[in-house]
């Protein structure tokens, strides 16, 4: 009774931000505003795994419940399943170190050798073992982005949040086709770091992440000041830390640039066009691309955040422009997502 009246109370939230909102789509969202938009996040990975990412899926679970227009159904998680390490050799101590030093190495030496001797008597076998189940694992929970369990679960929109790697998506054509077909597809940050041999997903996204400099203060331009993933930021937006991806196989005429910079983020001598984020039309469907989020301090808005660099009014305007990028891609927000090649400017 609890999920329908909350149900009930969303549906009624939606028709009446459908009635007051200046920024729906009258073509996607107010021809059915009754009906909440559901969104499933996936954020399992199979190569490199971001701290950030239960940040990041707190973030949008708070986003979604503060918006009356979706809300989100599901979160794909990764498997929790303990792989083994192999050990690690200790180092060797440096020519002019003190005895204390040298004493300290042999006996990490002598603690590696036996951890070693443990590793090749079972440790390895056993991660094997774990590897399997955790691919096991992952091949069950992704089984939720099949095309079937998606129309029969009546799922509007896919978020991939710092997923990374070769995923083992049931069926990814049809996955593809099932964005294509009408619905949304939303990438944070490492999800152009997914699937990246897979031609039908980069020709989507547009994007394969190719290469990082360090962390860096960076200052982006404002592809289109009026889409609803600039949130109202304005012309710039000053990022004082992240981690800025470099790209390989975008093709800037076949997305909308919502957020760019102007020089190479490590060198700011070297000038030119530098994708942050980006939207596009995909068949009948919208994706939504942002390269925000490999930092804690961008999704979380606690004050007490360990290592906090970007103050909250910076992770507010961050939540802002995701939820931007998700209404686009749900439909419910005006915004065009065809090519603005001639109306970005690098000078």
């Amino acid at each position: 009774m609890k999920t329908k009246r909350k149900a009930f109370s969303k549906g009624l939230c939606a028709l009446l931000f459908c009635l007051v909102s200046g920024n729906l789509s009258a073509s996607h969202a107010c021809s059915d505003s009754s009906e909440v938009k559901r969104v499933l996040v996936c954020s399992i990975t199979q190569a490199f795994r971001h701290a950030s990412i239960p940040y990041g899926d707190q973030a949008l679970k708070e986003i979604a419940e503060a918006h009356p227009g979706f809300e989100i159904v599901d979160f794909i998680e990764q498997p929790k399943v303990e792989i083994p390490r192999a050990p690690r050799r200790p180092r060797q101590p440096r020519n002019n170190a003190s005895a204390e030093q040298v004493e300290r190495f042999e006996a990490a030496q002598v603690a590696y050798e036996a951890a070693q001797r443990a590793w090749v008597e079972g440790g390895e076998a056993l991660a094997q073992q774990r590897q399997e189940e955790l691919a096991e694992a992952q091949r069950k929970a992704l089984a939720k982005l099949s095309p079937d369990w998606l129309k029969e679960n009546r799922i509007d929109a896919v978020i991939f949040n710092n997923t990374s790697g070769d995923l083992f998506l049931p069926d990814l054509d049809g996955f593809i086709e099932w964005i294509e077909a009408g619905h949304g597809f939303i990438a944070i940050h490492a999800a152009t770091d997914t699937l990246k041999d897979a031609e039908r997903y980069t020709e989507m996204t547009q994007g394969v992440f190719d290469s990082h400099g360090p962390q860096v203060e960076a200052t982006l331009r404002a592809g289109d000041k009026a889409h609803p993933a600039n949130a109202g930021i304005g012309p710039l937006w000053h990022l004082p830390q992240e981690e800025i991806y470099l790209f390989r196989d975008h093709n800037r005429e076949k997305v909308r640039v919502i957020w760019y910079m102007d020089h190479h983020p490590n060198r700011p001598d070297e000038a030119g066009y530098f994708p942050i984020s980006w939207v596009r039309n995909v068949g009948e469907g919208r994706m939504f691309h942002t390269g925000i989020g490999h930092r804690e301090d961008l999704f979380s808005l606690d004050p007490d955040l360990a290592n906090r660099i970007n103050p909250i009014e910076v992770t507010e305007q961050n939540r802002a422009h995701l939820l931007g990028g998700i209404l686009w891609a749900l439909g419910l927000a005006e915004g065009s997502g065809e090519p603005n090649v001639g109306g970005i400017s690098t000078d």
